[in-house]
C-alpha cells in the first residue's frame, strides 16, 4: 500500500484499469465515469453525487453506536464459506446493504470498475470537497474484499456471480489486493469497523433506537409479514392452554387448595391476552391501510 494513508490505497503500478488511456480528465466533455456512460466527468457535482450514492455508508455510520448488537469485528467469511453456510449471494448496488445477511442470503455489492483506476481514484474520489467521507467509504468497501476473496475458489465464485469483471485474472487480483489488505480501521468508514450485519437485528434495533419502521423491508406482501407472527403466537397460545389445563386438574383434585386464587388471576390474564391477540392482526392490517392511504394522498400524488 502507498505510504500516504490519505492517498490512493494502492500504487499506480498495481491498478487493474488503466483509464483514461489517451486523454486527461475533463479534456473531452464526452468522457464518462468508467462503465457509467450517463455520468459525464465534466459535471463534477454530478460525479460527486453519483459517488456518494454508490459508496456512502452514512446511514450505517449514524447507527454505529448499536452495531455491536448486530455484528462483530472481522467476521467477514470468504465467498466459498458463504456457500458452506447455505447462503445465496445476492447482488446489490446499495452500499448500505453490502454484507447484510438475512437467513439464507447475503447481499454483496460488486466492485465498481472505477475503483480499479488509480487516476480516477486520485482525481475524483480524493478530488472532491468531501473527499474524506468518500475515501473512507471506498477504502472500507475494498477492504471487505480482502476477506471475501482469499482463495482462487473465492475468486472464481466472484466472477461467476458478477462481483468482479470477467476480464480480471487471479494473479492481477492478488497483486491489487495485497495493497488493499493493509488498510486500517482509522482509514475506513465506521460501518466497516464491523463485518457482516444481521438484517433481522438491524430491523429490530432500528425500531428500538431510531424509531424507523425497519432498516430494510424484506416482506412485500401482507401474507408474508403476518406469517412471521404465527410461530410465536401459536407457541404462546399452546403454553397458555397447557397451564390452564394443569390448573384445572389441580382445582379438580383440590378445590380449596392454593391454586384457587392463582387460577382466577391467570384466567383473567389469559382471556385479556387472547382478546388482545385476536385484535392485534386486524388493527395491524388497518394501520397498514391507513399508512398506504397517507402515502397515496400526501406523497405519491405530488407532481414531479
Amino acid at each position: 500500500m502507498t505510504d500516504d494513508t490519505n492517498g490512493v490505497p494502492f500504487e499506480e503500478q498495481y491498478e487493474i484499469l488503466e483509464w483514461p488511456p489517451n486523454s486527461k480528465f475533463g479534456h473531452n466533455p464526452t468522457d464518462t465515469v468508467p462503465s457509467q456512460p450517463n455520468t459525464l466527468l465534466g459535471d463534477r457535482e454530478g460525479v460527486a453525487n453519483f459517488l456518494h450514492r454508490e459508496l456512502s455508508t452514512k446511514r450505517l455510520d449514524d447507527m454505529y453506536s448499536m452495531l455491536f448488537l448486530v455484528s462483530k469485528r472481522d467476521n467477514v467469511s470468504p465467498l466459498h464459506h458463504q456457500v458452506v453456510k447455505g447462503r445465496r449471494i445476492i447482488i446489490t448496488e446499495r452500499p448500505d446493504l453490502h454484507l447484510v445477511w438475512y437467513y439464507d442470503r447475503i447481499f454483496i455489492k460488486p466492485v465498481p470498475s472505477y475503483l480499479f483506476s488509480y487516476s480516477f481514484y486520485k482525481n475524483f474520489i480524493l478530488g472532491v470537497e468531501t473527499e474524506h467521507e468518500l475515501h473512507a467509504a471506498a477504502c472500507g468497501f475494498l477492504r471487505t474484499y480482502a476477506s471475501l476473496i482469499i482463495h482462487e475458489t473465492d475468486f472464481n465464485i466472484a466472477k461467476q456471480t458478477g462481483l468482479l469483471p470477467a476480464s480480471i485474472d487471479w494473479e492481477t487480483w492478488c497483486r491489487y489486493m495485497k495493497q488493499i489488505a493493509h488498510i486500517k480501521d482509522t482509514q475506513v468508514s465506521r460501518r466497516y469497523h464491523y463485518g457482516e450485519l444481521r438484517l433481522t437485528r438491524l430491523n429490530f434495533y432500528s425500531k428500538v433506537f431510531f424509531f424507523h419502521w425497519s432498516y430494510f423491508e424484506v416482506h412485500h406482501q401482507y401474507v408474508e409479514y403476518f406469517a412471521r407472527f404465527m410461530g410465536p403466537y401459536l407457541f404462546i397460545f399452546g403454553a397458555l392452554t397447557v397451564i390452564l389445563a394443569a390448573m384445572q386438574t389441580a382445582l379438580t383434585a383440590d378445590p380449596n387448595g392454593r391454586y384457587q386464587s392463582a387460577a382466577y388471576g391467570f384466567c383473567t390474564f389469559s382471556i385479556a391476552l387472547t382478546v388482545a391477540g385476536l385484535a392485534f392482526f386486524p388493527l395491524l392490517y388497518l394501520l397498514f391501510q391507513v399508512q398506504e392511504l397517507f402515502l397515496f394522498l400526501f406523497r405519491r400524488q405530488k407532481p414531479k
